[in-house]
């Protein structure tokens, strides 16, 4: 800590233990490691979090040490993303993220050795994202940088680094930053990943109408059809397919091929935001079915049993 400090300021700084650890409440004391830093004609406390906390924590208890021990707190920092760095900025919290940036400002000091450009909030994932995020799951994929994940998905560069940003603006814990480059890996536990990233996934049907007679082209099951497929479940009484924007832009399908509200359909089209090729390429890959079940399909427990049967069986 005191060699990076020095070696980034340029100055001589003295760090010592914190003696009145019992002014903070015990969960803060065994939560941080706290030392004191004179630097400047100034006296800080240091505070570093023994374990990866969230910026909502960080900003609470940052504030709460300060009213406790009386001192400028600093948050020292091991794992941190360009979205809480820019918050901590915005909200004037100090910080020394180590081998990136340090920020004082109660000395006026900002130091920047990594020059990454600011990540906006993103409060939706994109379906690109989505996928690229499915697709590290299902292929265990380990430190894959822009190159070779847009190789994989069929996209330019610029599109990945898109995806990377929203990773890291939504702190999914999967992007891995060292320096100035970025890399994805996936968890070893796909159950685990799957739990951590599914409540800012969303669902993949973007629209759904029914059609007269199934169309001419092959198109993979999807919905409860696809999840029947994978499980034990009862098929539908007719057949629900899957298309992307592009094939369906294609068929040019026309008013006269669209069943009527009340009229039992040929089959329903669901029109999903992407595509990831499984198995045979017969469904829509188990995950993405899960997804584009809706609330009152998931209450039905021959549903929802199918689901954790397919799960376990094509996923896990």
């Amino acid at each position: 800590m005191k060699d990076y400090i020095e070696a980034i300021l340029h100055q001589d700084v003295q760090i010592l233990p914190y003696e009145k650890i019992t002014r903070l409440p015990l969960s803060y004391r065994s939560g941080f490691h706290f030392s004191r830093m004179f630097i400047g004609g100034r006296e800080v406390l240091i505070a570093a979090p023994v374990e990866k906390l969230s910026l909502s924590i960080l900003r609470k208890q940052h504030r709460q040490i300060e009213i406790y021990t009386g001192l400028p707190c600093v948050l020292y920092l091991k794992e941190m993303n360009y979205y809480s760095r820019d918050a901590m900025l915005k909200e004037g919290i100090p910080f020394v993220w180590e081998n990136h940036q340090i920020y004082l400002p109660f000395i006026g000091t900002f130091l920047d050795d990594t020059k990454r450009k600011t990540v906006r909030t993103c409060e939706r994932i994109s379906y690109l994202t989505q996928k690229m995020l499915l697709m590290a799951l299902y292929q265990g994929w380990q430190r894959m940088n822009v190159t070779r994940v847009a190789a994989l998905l069929g996209v330019s560069k610029m599109s990945v680094t898109r995806c990377f940003d929203e990773m890291e603006a939504m702190n999914i814990p999967y992007l891995m930053i060292r320096s100035r480059a970025r890399n994805i890996s996936a968890d070893s536990d796909k159950k685990m990943m799957w739990e951590t990233i599914k409540p800012v996934l969303r669902n993949p049907v973007i629209a759904s109408f029914g059609l007269k007679e199934e169309p001419d082209i092959m198109l993979p099951m999807s919905g409860t059809m696809a999840l029947a497929h994978y499980s034990m479940l009862d098929d539908e009484k007719y057949p629900i397919l899957a298309i992307t924007k592009k094939n369906l832009t294609d068929m040019n399908i026309s008013g006269d091929k669209i069943t009527l509200a009340g009229d039992a359909p040929g089959c329903v089209i669901q029109e999903l935001g992407y595509y990831i090729p499984f198995e045979d390429s017969r469904a829509v890959d188990p995950l993405t079915v899960a997804l584009s079940l809706s609330e009152d399909e998931l209450s039905d427990p021959r549903i929802s049993m199918a689901v954790d049967e397919m799960l376990e069986e094509h996923v896990w």
